[in-house]
Parts: C-alpha cells; structure tokens; sequence
C-alpha cells in the first residue's frame, strides 16, 4: 500500500506541514502531468525542479496519480511518498529538503524563480523586464544555473536588438554549461550570425561538435548548416 502524505496549509501560515515524519532519502521525484494536474501548473513545478540542477536526483514527469483535483501531486520514489497541493516552487523545495534530504540554498531557490519569471515575460514580449529579471538573477550568484541565465540573457538580448549584448552572454553560457547543454552553443550561433560573423558560426559550429557530437543530432543543426551554405561558408 502506498504511503500518502497530505501538504497542507497551516491556518494563517504560509508554511507547509506533512502528515507523516517519512525522512528517507529518495533517488527520484515525479511530476504528474495528467490533465487536471497540468492546467494547475504541475509542468511549471517540473521545469523549476529540473532547472534546480540537483545531480542526487532523478527529475522527472508521470501520468495521473489519481486523486484529481488535489493537485499538483508529485511522488517521491522508491517510497511510493504521495505529495499534493504542491502549489508553488517553495513548496517542491521544501519538499525536496524534507523527503530527499536535498538542501536548496535560498540563493538557488531565489534566482531560479527569477529566470522562470523572466521566461514568463520573455515569452509575453516584455523583454527589457525579462533582461532585468535575469541580471537580478545573476547578481545573486546562484550555486548552479549561470549557464541557463547567459543563454536566456542572450537570447532576450537579441531579440531586443541589442546584438553584442546577446554575444557576451552567450561565450558566458558557452564558458560556464556542461557537455549536453546545446543551447549555449545555438544561443552564441545566432548572435554570431546576427552580427554577420559568419566564419566564425562555422568555428563555433565545430567546436560544439567536438565538446559533445550529439550536437550534430540536434533539429536545429540542419538549418544552422543550411544557413551558412547561403552565405557560401562550408563547415
């Protein structure tokens, strides 16, 4: 039988109580993206947990839990842990601290609600509030996630005109992403061929190929090669 646990508000507080002292530590957290649970927001919760960049952790999403409408609910695994109410993004970290023994810096905690903010208002078209967003979030200094904030930076940049802007942030996210982090290497070819440098796409094409050759592998790498055919630049 799976063991529940209810979240839910204390009178007054904003502070989250479990039902059940469970404190063992956990090797995967999924999401339930079912359809009640989706309109509630629970892919906005994944997407904060996975940007979290928690290593100990696998981060993932599910199908319907059940229980419909006392979402979003998220299962801490191998303990079959069943959480609902997960309303926000303090409430996965809280969570995350409780059940997976995974302590999130209020600094981390901080500036990954920033960026997601910031993506929010990118996405509207409010891209000067975005930009702001995510410099706010840089100047906190994150433990992880800089990678994440260039490469959004880059882009909302560019968008905005603001070309070499868009340039620095994304040599910053190339500098600073893991191997797998493709989008640094596309955020730093688009402002390279925003500003014309297309000699330098081509450079920056074959360095990302050999950080990781899975970049080859990508949609956006046929397109990336198609445009520079028309430029007559060969990779």
């Amino acid at each position: 039988m799976a063991l529940q646990l209810q979240l839910r508000k204390v009178a007054g507080s904003n502070r989250l109580v479990v039902a059940s002292a469970a404190q063992k530590p956990a090797k995967s957290v999924q999401f339930c993206t079912g359809k009640v649970c989706k309109k509630q927001g629970s892919q906005q919760l994944l997407k904060f947990a996975q940007d979290l960049g928690i290593d100990e952790l696998d981060i993932s999403d599910c199908g319907c839990l059940g229980n419909c409408g006392n979402g979003p609910s998220m299962v801490v695994l191998p303990e079959v842990i069943m959480l609902r109410h997960v309303n926000t993004p303090k409430d996965v970290a809280d969570i995350l601290a409780w059940q997976c023994k995974v302590d999130i810096p209020e600094s981390l905690l901080r500036a990954t609600e920033l960026r997601l903010a910031g993506n929010m208002l990118a996405m509207g078209g409010d891209l000067d509030e975005a930009i702001d967003k995510y410099k706010q979030a840089l100047a906190i200094n994150p433990l992880r996630g800089k990678h994440m904030l260039h490469s959004n930076l880059s882009a909302a940049c560019l968008q905005a005109g603001r070309k070499e802007a868009a340039l620095q942030h994304a040599q910053e996210a190339v500098a600073l992403a893991l191997k797998g982090f493709h989008m640094a290497h596309i955020r730093l070819i688009d402002a390279l061929y925003a500003l014309g440098r297309y000699k330098d796409v081509a450079d920056a094409v074959v360095a990302a190929e050999a950080k990781d050759a899975s970049f080859k592998a990508l949609p956006e790498y046929k397109t990336i090669q198609q445009a520079l055919r028309k430029q007559n630049v060969a990779v």
